[in-house]
């Protein structure tokens, strides 16, 4: 059944979840099926498509006949005072039942987790019984089967590309500060005759994310059939990911899981792998780093290869995995900035450039250079090497950047930092044993990062590297007194670097 309302705009925002006020009288003549906290969708005047709202209820914020807009919603849709608002109340979502059905230990078809992802998705579904949803991951758990269901429900509730011939793409699990690695990798590949639709993410808890790094020197959102004219034009692009409503049940379900601090194997997996099929590809390596600090164990890598290899059968997906131990951050840069600055130097081979985070990158490029037959066995990294210093790679990159609107000419002296900074010098003597990474994206974010683009921190030594006590560390960045005081007393309080 739907009810009729005026939009009355609120100074008030909502945050993640989108909410809406009506007044009780109303609440109480609309009856049975309409209580605080539940979802209903909104059809508004000028406003395209329906959106979905979290209802509460009020006895002074609005009148009867009302229905109170947050800020956050009349800006994004342009909503005006007194517009007619039609809201629609959901019948009980056939996800519930699928929930409840795997919460009593029983197995779920494909059908079920597609209900399920489908109402994720469109909002239908609140995160009391997303909740539950996640958790059933972990008891009573899903079987292979059933994460096969779950990853194709994921991918096949949103849209999917779909290109002809090889498509790679290059992913990293995470866990490591830098991110300069993935724009040399791709344009190497794509430079080879590789199609290569990458796309990334913003940062949850990291410094830096590839598309925080990479909106600094060009747009980063897209339509689908924008995307599609890049492939067209030069068999590549490298764009933010969230607004493609690729798999867009995961997006909401990582909300929840990154609120309740858990996260499967099974689930990380499949979400993964889900994102791929979405994408369109069928080769793609990724990158896994391993060891203290990092987001996978070692006692975990076996059993995260396996899954992940086991699961891209499934799907016809190549999955190459791409072991790496680490000790410390990618390259020597941390911050949106300082990170395109770093990478913009290997390709122009300046002398001061992180010869680690070019190595780093042309192994991984060989390896899957390999991977679609591009290179022989054992000749892969000499191929990427070629493509990179032959500026193959740079023409490339150039032309990714041109398509995305942003300025191809862009050098690494253009991006400059945050004019406000600090020395961190070595308190004491010794040999630096690892950097701990989960310090620096502490450290990154008290600065500013990644919403304060010209903030960061830039290593001025590595793993292994001997110190004497007063030896220059690091040197932070900031855009303000504030920030880099508040970054100063971070630094001193955590140390960041383990010495033996």
């Amino acid at each position: 059944m739907s009810y009729f309302l005026k939009a009355k705009k609120l100074d008030i925002t909502s945050g993640e979840s989108l909410i809406c006020l009506i007044n009780d009288k109303d609440a109480e003549e609309f009856g049975i099926g309409l209580n605080r906290g539940d979802r209903v969708e909104l059809k508004i005047d000028n406003v395209e498509k329906p959106i979905i709202v979290v209802i509460d209820t009020t006895d002074n914020f609005v009148e009867e006949g009302q229905i109170g807009i947050y800020e956050d919603i009349w800006q994004k849709y342009g909503i005006e005072d007194g517009a007619v608002a039609e809201m629609k109340l959901f019948n009980k979502s056939g996800a519930i039942k699928a929930i409840r059905k795997k919460l009593s230990g029983q197995e779920l078809n494909y059908e079920e987790f597609y209900v399920i992802m489908k109402d994720i998705a469109s909002g239908h579904l609140s995160d009391t019984f997303k909740t539950l949803f996640i958790s059933s991951g972990y008891s009573p758990g899903f079987n292979d089967q059933e994460i096969k269901y779950m990853t194709k429900a994921l991918a096949m509730t949103g849209k999917v590309l779909k290109f002809s011939g090889i498509t790679a793409d290059k992913h990293s699990i995470g866990g490591v500060a830098g991110k300069g690695i993935t724009p040399i990798v791709i344009p190497i590949i794509a430079a080879n005759g590789i199609i290569v639709p990458n796309t990334s993410t913003r940062a949850v808890t990291s410094a830096s994310a590839t598309t925080d790094m990479l909106e600094v020197i060009m747009p980063m959102s897209f339509k689908k059939e924008q995307l599609e004219e890049m492939i067209e034009k030069s068999g590549a692009f490298m764009v933010w990911g969230g607004g493609l409503d690729l798999a867009p049940a995961d997006d909401e379900i990582i909300k929840i899981q990154k609120n309740i601090g858990i996260e499967s194997i099974d689930k990380f997996v499949s979400s993964i792998l889900a994102k791929k099929i979405a994408q369109g590809v069928n080769t793609v390596i990724f990158d896994v780093p391993v060891g203290i600090g990092a987001k996978i164990k070692d006692d975990e890598f076996v059993e995260v290869k396996t899954k992940f290899e086991n699961l891209g059968k499934e799907f016809d997906i190549k999955v190459i995995i791409y072991k790496r131990e680490v000790n410390d951050i990618d390259g020597n840069a941390v911050g949106p900035i300082l990170e395109c600055k770093e990478f913009l130097m290997i390709y122009e081979q300046d002398k001061n450039r992180s010869l680690q985070l070019e190595e780093d990158a042309l192994k991984m490029a060989g390896v899957l250079l390999e991977g679609v037959e591009k290179a022989k066995s054992g000749k892969g990294y000499d191929l990427a090497k070629e493509t990179l210093l032959s500026g193959k790679a740079y023409a490339k990159f150039k032309e990714i950047v041109k398509n995305q609107g942003g300025n191809e000419n862009v050098k690494s002296q253009d991006l400059i930092p945050g004019k406000k900074t600090y020395d961190y010098r070595a308190p004491q003597s010794g040999t630096i044993l690892r950097t701990n990474n989960k310090r620096v994206f502490e450290l990154a974010r008290a600065l500013g990062n990644p919403r304060i683009k010209e903030a960061g921190l830039y290593f001025h030594v590595e793993a292994g590297q001997k110190v004497e006590t007063g030896d220059l560390l690091v040197t932070l960045y900031a855009n303000s007194d504030s920030r880099l005081d508040l970054g100063q007393k971070v630094i001193l309080k955590h140390e960041m670097f383990e010495y033996v």
